[in-house]
């Protein structure tokens, strides 16, 4: 039904004016948008195809949803969200670019300087050799491994200080964005603003997730528990795509250290090297 509501507004919103459609009569229109008999032919479906699309019967195919996109005049953005929420990649990542992973050196989630393909298949919870080698090897910095969803796999004994989140944390206490969300007991935080901008970098980082991982069953349910947990989290997932800032800053008041977040991801495995580092 998301992508039904998302389309309906979409059409409700653009007027024949801005679509430059003739006035037809009666010219006292019910809705000032497009009337789904106006946008139909423009998208080369009929209007009971649309009329079933926006009431979430009928499953829209990529060709289609590019179409509507294209009479409804949606930006990037939008296009990608409707894409997104009708299960499709977004068009950064069709065609021949989804075929080369770009391996993000450092950054943050989501922040769009790194893409990688689409796998079809589960998120892989397990620690890659590699994965293992640099986390033993950082042992002047607080550091941890999370998988694709964002949930810590393991961490060094500087991360298990930190208790972010306990090393006796279990199930969706171990995922990042739900303690993010939640506002979870922790003793590392953020100014407003670095805190809006890391939950905008985990919307957009798990709305790829789902895009590379459609048949891993855990995925949805946390997304699910995440939705129903906080209702920050349930308005930036029906809202544009967010950009992320770069820089992620954080402070333990207990302690008065300020702190770096930089994130390295891991091809093999798709997992994301955390490392906290002090400035």
């Amino acid at each position: 039904m998301e992508f039904g509501t998302s389309l309906r507004r979409y059409r409700e919103r653009l007027t024949p004016q801005k679509a430059q459609i003739p006035t037809t009569l009666p010219r006292v229109r019910r809705v000032p948008g497009l009337r789904r008999d106006e946008l139909a032919p423009r998208a080369g479906i009929s209007e009971e195809h649309l009329k079933r699309l926006e009431q979430g019967r009928r499953r829209p195919s990529p060709s289609v949803v590019d179409a509507l996109a294209g009479a409804l005049r949606l930006d990037a953005a939008e296009h990608t969200r409707l894409r997104i929420l009708a299960g499709f990649a977004p068009p950064a990542l069709t065609g021949s670019a989804a075929g080369s992973p770009v391996v993000a050196g450092s950054g943050e989630a989501g922040a769009g300087d790194s893409v990688v393909p689409p796998f079809d298949g589960a998120v892989s919870r397990e620690i890659t050799p590699a994965a293992r080698r640099m986390l033993d090897g950082l042992t002047e910095v607080a550091a941890c491994v999370c998988d694709a969803t964002w949930t810590v796999l393991d961490g060094n004994a500087r991360w298990n200080a930190i208790e972010c989140p306990p090393a006796n944390a279990r199930g969706l206490e171990r995922n990042m964005a739900w303690r993010i969300f939640t506002e979870a007991a922790t003793n590392v935080f953020r100014t407003p603003g670095h805190l809006a901008a890391f939950r905008a970098a985990l919307v957009t980082d798990l709305r790829a997730a789902v895009i590379r991982y459609p048949a891993d069953p855990e995925l949805p349910e946390l997304i699910a528990a995440i939705r129903r947990d906080s209702a920050e989290f349930a308005r930036l997932w029906h809202t544009a795509p967010p950009t992320a800032h770069d820089d992620d800053r954080l402070s333990i008041p207990a302690t008065g250290v300020e702190l770096v977040k930089d994130v390295l991801l891991l091809p093999g495995g798709d997992l994301r090297v955390v490392v906290l580092t002090r400035r």
